[in-house]
């Protein structure tokens, strides 16, 4: 996000044309301090959104949400960057399809790489296949041997918590995923409007640094 800021006096014009050397330099530490004051604020109101909008299990999920200020350029103004290192979460910006293929963990969340490891001991193991139910859902079951005490240990206590089973039989049924032909997203987040809102306090925020600047 570009913000252009128009200077209509002749004092400030001709403060414009002083801007080099020492001067240029108290002017991008003065935009510099101020965008990042106001960084503290627009993370603070990012993280909520986000806490408010999404089923946060984990708060370090929170942290890949982030605000900060990047001066790195001696040629250039600093720029304040609010996004976050989450590759996926752009989806729910936007909202959007996942046209391919997904198994999705049923009866409760299960971290990505987690997942993706019990599914593979269960594969080697012999112990997953697939159904087809009543709905016409493709569905992944394991049977619940002793040898799969450990990688199928979450997905029989989160099944028993669904079905309200207090024990599962050996050799019993476990549905562990549903296989999806695409996710649809929904929007549900709406960070763009946040900072655009937050925009005028920056540019307050940024005018009255640099009024310091002697």
């Amino acid at each position: 996000m570009k913000i252009s800021i128009r200077i209509d006096s002749a004092a400030a014009q001709a403060q414009l044309r002083r801007w080099g050397g020492e001067f240029r330099d108290k002017v991008k530490k003065a935009v510099a301090k101020a965008m990042a004051k106001e960084a503290i604020a627009i993370k603070t109101d990012v993280r909520d959104q986000v806490a408010s909008q999404l089923t946060v299990v984990k708060k370090t999920f929170l942290k890949g949400f982030s605000a900060y200020v990047i001066d790195k350029d001696p040629s250039r103004l600093p720029a304040l960057y609010v996004g976050s290192r989450i590759p996926w979460v752009g989806m729910h910006e936007k909202g959007g399809v996942i046209s391919a293929k997904m198994l999705i963990p049923l009866h409760g969340r299960v971290g990505r790489k987690r997942f993706k490891a019990q599914i593979a001991e269960l594969m080697r193991g012999g112990n997953a296949y697939f159904i087809k139910n009543a709905k016409g859902n493709v569905v992944l079951m394991a049977e619940n041997i002793k040898e799969h005490d450990r990688p199928l240990a979450g997905f029989k206590r989160r099944y028993r918590k669904a079905q309200g089973i207090k024990r599962l039989k050996r050799g019993a049924d476990i549905p562990i995923a549903v296989l999806v032909p695409r996710v649809m997203l929904k929007k549900r987040l709406d960070i763009e409007r946040l900072v655009v809102r937050r925009i005028p306090r920056l540019a307050a925020s940024i005018e009255q640094q640099i009024r310091t600047v002697g």
